[in-house]
């Protein structure tokens, strides 16, 4: 089975993942993925955006690189257009080598890359804006617009948008991490029945 984890920024997607991660699902994080792209594809991000993007020790900062893609659309673009069909690539090759496995493609914006047409069901994992906030501010130290840039920016990453030929399931995080562990826990059983 090959399941798409999404979620909005300080959700608790990741936490979530973790779940299926103890259960031996095999993890394909976007995030990882794009990274790794990110160090891969150097010499063309650095050639688009410029030096100052650069670290100290001269490799790319992403907090730097972030806050340039976040406040503008055109920018936020061409790094996507730059790193996604690598990582798409990636994310089809990691499936193919491990169909035996049960599959976890962990992916802020699954449906913007079109990965959710490589899985047999998603999970929305969803948070209230005041706990999002409250995360964003102490998990990531970024100041109070600055998170709020990245929240509006995700705007439309909603199940609402979504057209799917695939079930579509929806948790809520704003309790504690034992109620998500159980909610979960609860939903993979389901999904391994399946298998």
């Amino acid at each position: 089975m090959v399941l798409g984890l999404t979620g909005k920024y300080c959700s608790g997607k990741n936490l979530a993942a973790g779940f299926f991660i103890s259960r031996d699902w095999y993890d394909l994080d976007m995030d990882r993925f794009g990274h790794d792209a990110l160090e891969s594809m150097s010499d063309e991000i650095i050639k688009a955006f410029g030096e100052g993007i650069l670290s100290e020790d001269g490799n790319i900062d992403r907090k730097k690189l972030g806050a340039i893609v976040f406040s503008s659309k055109k920018k936020l673009l061409l790094l996507e257009s730059t790193i996604h069909p690598e990582m798409i690539d990636r994310c089809k090759k990691e499936i193919k080598s491990n169909s035996h496995k049960n599959i976890l493609i962990n992916a802020a914006i699954l449906h913007h890359m079109e990965l959710n047409r490589l899985c047999d069901s998603v999970l929305w994992v969803e948070s209230s804006l005041f706990t999002r906030l409250r995360r964003g501010i102490n998990r990531d130290n970024l100041s109070f617009l600055s998170i709020i840039k990245r929240i509006y920016g995700q705007r439309k990453l909603d199940a609402k948008y979504w057209v799917e030929d695939v079930d579509i399931y929806s948790i809520q995080n704003s309790g504690t991490r034992s109620s998500l562990e159980t909610e979960v826990n609860s939903l993979i059983d389901k999904f391994e029945e399946r298998v």
